[in-house]
């Protein structure tokens, strides 16, 4: 266990009393030992980092870990997905923040977050996945980082929804005004459409040909956002009704994916999941 020192474990026995001290400087040098106690996971022992007094080194799985240069000895397996451009360097050089339970993945924090994220979109079909591969240990579902992740990913939801009502609704709102602010920015822009083209609006103003609304119009926006040139193109007219088609099969499935209904389901399914972890016993 951890003392108030950051930087001092406490190995205990069964009556909870204190046999052996360990302190180490933030790269795992040891500097003072207390007790006899044969006890080769000291320093990180709940990421598996085996002290081997002999050498002077870490066995963490897939490597060995030097902490008087804190640098691995052998180059990171995976490469460069670790993210940093030093295949030898421990934890992009920021001990104090990161840790590498396996000698391989660094970003722990960051996969558990993505995990969750993952999870509550699927109503935990990943996790399923995981499971049936045989991987899902290396996945912290007790840890913050996995729970922000799934709250996270409802939160996103809950601001798409209402996001996109709050966008038709502005759109509506400003009525005809914004097909006048359209071919007035449009015009100063100098973009004009051949003979037998059309200005094609990526992310629609209000609707597509035919009627239907669009799922985040850009109307009710001011006209230099929506109508700048990151949202023209001029496209033929076979083009355009293929682009706005494709617009609108994108916009059925998220409407059907994510909606009130789904959004709620998908937080009743993290809390039932969630208190099924017993996490802490």
């Amino acid at each position: 266990m951890l003392d108030g020192l950051g930087h001092t474990r406490l190995l205990l026995d069964s009556s909870g009393n204190i046999t052996d001290r360990y302190s180490y400087d933030a790269w795992g040098n040891p500097i003072e030992q207390v007790g006899t106690t044969f006890n080769p996971f000291r320093w990180n022992a709940a990421y598996g980092y085996e002290w081997t007094p002999a050498i002077g080194l870490y066995h963490v799985g897939a490597r060995e870990y030097d902490p008087r240069t804190a640098r691995w000895l052998q180059k990171d397996p995976i490469d460069i997905a670790s993210g940093d451009p030093n295949l030898y360097r421990y934890c992009g050089n920021d001990p104090i923040n990161a840790k590498d339970p396996s000698g391989l993945d660094w970003l722990d924090d960051a996969a558990n977050f993505f995990a969750g994220v993952g999870d509550s979109l699927t109503f935990g079909a990943t996790d399923w996945v995981r499971e049936q591969l045989g991987v899902n240990a290396v996945v912290d579902k007790c840890s913050t980082a996995y729970r922000v992740g799934e709250y996270t990913e409802v939160a996103a939801e809950i601001t798409l929804t209402g996001g996109s009502k709050l966008l038709t609704r502005m759109a509506v709102r400003k009525g005809m005004k914004m097909y006048t602010e359209y071919r007035r920015v449009a015009g100063a822009l100098g973009v004009k459409a051949p003979l037998g083209n059309q200005v094609h609006h990526i992310n629609p103003l209000l609707g597509h040909p035919g009627g239907s609304r669009t799922l985040f119009p850009t109307g009710g926006l001011p006209g230099w956002v929506h109508s700048g040139r990151w949202n023209l193109q001029v496209l033929e007219g076979a083009a355009h009704t293929l682009a706005h088609r494709r617009l609108r099969r994108l916009e059925r499935w998220l409407r059907i994916n994510t909606n009130r209904y789904t959004i709620t389901l998908r937080l009743l399914n993290n809390l039932r999941r969630d208190s099924e972890q017993h996490c802490g016993e």
